[in-house]
């Protein structure tokens, strides 16, 4: 999600309201893992076996009331559903898609493109056919977006210091194109750096199993070697804190080469609101905000006429 929120805020009339997410995402995220948890472990006092499928679980609910609490449980979990995919995947991957290709991929293209991806193609109801393949699967996912989060916030409050030039943001070939590759190689070493360490503990996990005398193990990506888990060490115990290496590792080493290797063309000293059009030498601001036209006007920064 930590990804995904600029999809939202971008809308956002005060950029004071993203300030909400602080108090409550946390909170939220708490109290969906508490209820998680009570009800698994309710079940094995009622059912004498955890069930942590909650439309398993309502599913031995019988009578009246059980069949209504079964309803209300099903609609819950549908809407629940409408409104993760929406949030966490159908809009940030749209608006990719239109960013990437707008003559070709609107947000409603985009839109049916990813919800037949993720709802088809990706065969999620095999991501969520049991407790482990969906921990495996969300923990592999959060092994590549951690250094990806690390690497956004590590470019807006070090590397820029929140003093971005918005309009560039929309040129293909603006100050922030890096080269003709498109590509900054500080945030490709950072991403390899924090990513391939934590490869080979991904790949084989010893999970918590309940039931004494047996050993669950979950393959991943090395499901087809078994015996790789012989072979990686104490590979495994870094994997055990993923997102704390991820995100710090990330987040430290583009800080570092932010500094040491800046790119110059990319820094501007206040941020840059409005776009600037070019007539007889003369330069007309256009759907600016005060500040950032006083700022300007005042050479706080320089707008850079050659992408224009």
């Amino acid at each position: 999600m930590a990804t995904n929120i600029p999809d939202f805020t971008r809308y956002l009339k005060k950029e004071q309201g993203v300030y909400w997410q602080v108090p409550f995402l946390p909170l939220i995220q708490l109290v969906l893992g508490i209820f998680g948890i009570i009800s698994t472990s309710a079940s094995m006092v009622v059912y004498g076996e955890y069930i942590w499928d909650p439309l398993a679980l309502a599913a031995r609910w019988d009578g009246p009331s059980g069949r209504a609490g079964a309803f209300f449980v099903g609609f819950s979990w549908v809407v629940a559903q409408i409104g993760t995919n929406l949030s966490a995947n159908v809009i940030s991957c749209s608006n990719d898609m239109m960013s990437l290709w707008p003559k070709y991929i609107n947000i409603r293209r985009g839109v049916i493109i990813t919800t037949i991806t993720a709802g088809w193609i990706m065969v999620p109801w095999k991501i969520i056919h049991s407790a482990s393949s969906l921990l495996s699967f969300m923990a592999g996912l959060g092994t590549f977006l951690a250094p990806i989060a690390a690497i956004l916030a590590a470019d807006f409050w070090i590397v820029k210091k929140r003093a971005i030039d918005v309009p560039a943001l929309y040129r293909a070939r603006g100050r922030y194109r890096y080269n003709e590759a498109g590509t900054n190689w500080r945030a490709v070493v950072a991403f390899f750096i924090s990513l391939v360490p934590n490869l080979p503990g991904m790949q084989v996990l010893t999970l918590y199993n309940p039931h004494p005398g047996t050993k669950l193990i979950s393959y991943r990506a090395a499901s087809v070697t078994p015996s790789l888990k012989s072979k990686i060490g104490d590979a495994d115990k870094l994997y055990a804190m993923f997102y704390i290496w991820g995100f710090t590792s990330a987040f430290v080493i583009y800080s570092v080469l932010g500094k040491v290797f800046p790119a110059g063309e990319t820094l501007v000293q206040a941020t840059i609101h409005e776009d600037t059009e070019v007539i007889s030498s003369l330069e007309y601001k256009t759907e600016g905000d005060k500040d950032s036209t006083e700022a300007a006007e005042k050479g706080t920064h320089k707008i850079n006429t050659n992408s224009l």
